[in-house]
């Protein structure tokens, strides 16, 4: 269902990709949104639906390279610190 989901903050940013990719697949969903919570160490990812299959995504620190199409910049808790990312849509 498209919305508001709060993640862990404690996650890895290769966890954090992993838990995202999941949410999207499973709820056939699309991230266009990821912040900080701003009254606990978490995450609030927003999605819309999305019928077609999407690309992996990557999490890279901010200004980082990565392969694919960047697709937002966030301030988000990575390992339970408020880390500036980059997130990459990576292509089928």
């Amino acid at each position: 269902m498209a919305g508001t989901v709060p993640i862990s903050g404690d996650l890895s940013m290769a966890d954090l990709a992993d838990r995202l990719i999941k949410q999207e697949q499973l709820g056939f969903q699309q991230v266009t949104a990821l912040a900080k919570d701003t009254t606990q160490v978490r995450n609030l990812m927003t999605t819309v639906s999305q019928p077609n299959q999407l690309g992996a995504l990557t999490i890279v620190a901010a200004g980082g390279a990565s392969p694919g199409t960047k697709v937002l910049s966030a301030n988000v808790y990575i390992s339970g610190t408020a880390t500036d990312i980059d997130l990459y849509r990576q292509p089928l």
